[in-house]
């Protein structure tokens, strides 16, 4: 029975590791993607774009100038936004209540990094408070450093 589950355990690592991972072009992305990256980015340029194909995981990954990095999900959802010290997560970013809570709560704040798994938001700020958000946008949790 170990032996069995160990087969299984190193198919299933196998699986999962062997992901794809190829450039394309800006075109390529999904449509809904396209148009989060020209509202809320548009005055950066596209460095690259890359999607990442694992099992039944797709991921799309756009770099753009000021150091942002923009990953989306299969269907062009925004998942998570990465930025440099010099350029935080633009606000159109967050949904509405979200936003309006960090400019009553944190307006003297930046947002660092955004993650959104389509159930919790979650935002690190430059601070390195960890704020979590559900997905109706109400505060659930703070972390803090």
């Amino acid at each position: 029975m170990k032996r069995l589950i160990s087969v299984i355990i190193l198919s299933l690592a196998f699986v999962l590791a062997r992901a794809e991972v190829r450039d394309i072009s800006y075109a390529q992305l999904p449509e809904k993607s396209q148009k989060i990256i020209e509202k809320c980015f548009p005055e950066r340029s596209v460095k690259s774009t890359t999607v990442e194909k694992r099992a039944s995981l797709v991921q799309y990954e756009v770099k753009l100038s000021g150091g942002y990095k923009v990953q989306f999900s299969k269907t062009g959802m925004l998942t998570e936004v990465e930025c440099s010290k010099s350029n935080p997560v633009p606000a159109k970013v967050l949904p509405l209540r979200i936003n309006a809570f960090m400019a009553s709560n944190y307006s003297a704040n930046n947002v660092m990094k955004y993650e959104h798994d389509g159930k919790l938001y979650v935002l690190i700020l430059d601070n390195l408070h960890e704020l979590t958000f559900n997905s109706s946008g109400r505060l659930v949790d703070i972390e803090k450093p």
